[in-house]
């Protein structure tokens, strides 16, 4: 019987800091990631404003909630990154996601994987209604038998040949598992766009799985929900 996975989102790498080299123009304050240390220092040095002036924005915190929040100067997110690896994705979740050129992508590739045993993605909408859900399984299911039927019949044909023929046949909710990097600008605007009521469903779980993920690496740009 074909697996059926749920999304999962793990934070792979993000921006560190050299704190030397930033102290010798700016303190580190001990409440700042060091993504939020480095916006902060690009932000800061367009008007040499290291000493921190202002009272109302000494804090980190609440330099860049006005810098980005209510002055909308975004561009200094662009100096930080995160890359995330998503599993229990569906490949119409890739398609979705891929729209967002901004981010950088290494996908598993269906000509060099044999998906004979491939898991598969519900799509949220029928999770939960029992039918539905046995029904989408076993028209996975189908596909991916044909699928291997189709490879018995190319067997004269290297490995990668037979795979990307047969692919042709593979369901939207078959499983993939990709690597994506972006720097934080990039992840805000996903994130705010694709977490919106209008937005595919299925990108609405996983990119607040991914939210999950970046408040560690920036609390004040990817606050947790309430």
């Amino acid at each position: 019987m074909t697996n059926i996975v749920t999304p999962q989102v793990h934070l792979l790498a993000h921006t560190k800091i050299d704190e030397k080299a930033i102290s010798e123009w700016m303190g580190i304050q001990d409440a700042s990631t060091d993504a939020e240390t480095l916006l902060t220092m690009a932000g800061r040095n367009c008007y040499r404003s290291f000493h921190r002036p202002n009272e109302a924005t000494y804090d980190d915190a609440d330099y860049l909630r006005r810098t980005l929040g209510d002055q909308g100067h975004w561009s200094i997110a662009e100096h930080a990154t995160a890359t995330l690896y998503f599993t229990g994705v569906s490949r119409a979740f890739l398609t979705e996601l891929t729209r967002h050129r901004h981010l950088s992508f290494s996908v598993e590739s269906q000509r060099f994987i044999n998906a004979n045993d491939a898991n598969i993605v519900l799509p949220p909408a029928v999770r939960n209604i029992p039918g539905l859900q046995e029904d989408c399984r076993i028209s996975a299911e189908a596909a991916i038998y044909d699928y291997v039927i189709i490879k018995s019949g190319l067997d004269h044909l290297p490995k990668k040949q037979r795979n990307e023929a047969a692919r042709g046949i593979l369901p939207n909710c078959v499983e993939t598992r990709m690597v994506v990097t972006g720097n934080l600008r990039a992840w805000h605007e996903v994130i705010q766009r694709r977490t919106q009521p209008d937005a595919d469903a299925e990108m609405q779980e996983v990119m607040r799985l991914a939210k999950d993920q970046l408040h560690t690496v920036s609390p004040t740009i990817f606050p947790q929900d309430n």
